[in-house]
């Protein structure tokens, strides 16, 4: 069992990051004059990173809960599908395709995606409204698939914190977010399996 105090914790986590995220929509229109202050990461990635940020929010904590799971899962496929499309229309090669940074948000969106609707199979009518009380934890349908996008995530987080080592290569705030947010996405899935 998940102390509640730890959810708690991580939602606030999440809520700090759909902040961040929000913050770098806004901003970013302003600092993409200046060419002193590149801009790391597009309106798509930080709107992305700000709605899965308030949805993990709602899956740690019930009472943060915002949309019904119905919209999530609209609001995620659709991101799934837009990333796919970036990561198609950007790959060259297959290690491309895998060093891509769409392809890391597909990755995120997907498994957002997929919580939604395994939660949805297993316990229709009652979505994410359990994550916050250990007796009543839901359990995701299908846990072969959770394992692969807990493999998925974590080795991307592994991935982008190994290549810290490289010279040319900086963990900017936009990196930072989707590390947190791949852990923290492993995390769930791991204590809904």
């Amino acid at each position: 069992m998940t102390p509640s105090w730890l959810l708690d914790l991580l939602a606030a986590i999440m809520l700090a990051i759909s902040a961040a995220s929000a913050a770098r929509i806004v901003a970013c229109p302003l600092l993409a004059g200046r060419p002193w202050r590149p801009v790391q990461a597009g309106t798509d990635v930080n709107l992305a990173n700000a709605l899965m940020g308030v949805a993990m929010a709602g899956m740690f904590t019930p009472s943060l809960t915002t949309l019904p799971d119905t919209a999530w899962e609209v609001l995620f496929g659709l991101a799934t599908a837009w990333f796919a499309y970036r990561a198609w229309a950007d790959a060259r090669s297959v290690r491309g395709i895998a060093a891509d940074r769409c392809t890391l948000h597909v990755v995120h969106c997907a498994a957002m995606l997929y919580m939604f609707l395994a939660l949805g199979a297993a316990a229709p009518g009652d979505g994410m409204g359990g994550m916050g009380s250990p007796a009543t934890m839901p359990v995701l349908s299908y846990p072969t698939i959770a394992g692969a996008f807990v493999l998925l995530l974590v080795g991307y987080a592994v991935w982008d914190l190994n290549q810290l080592s490289s010279r040319r290569y900086r963990l900017g705030a936009a990196g930072t977010t989707d590390v947190v947010l791949g852990i923290a996405m492993a995390f769930m899935l791991v204590i809904m399996i």
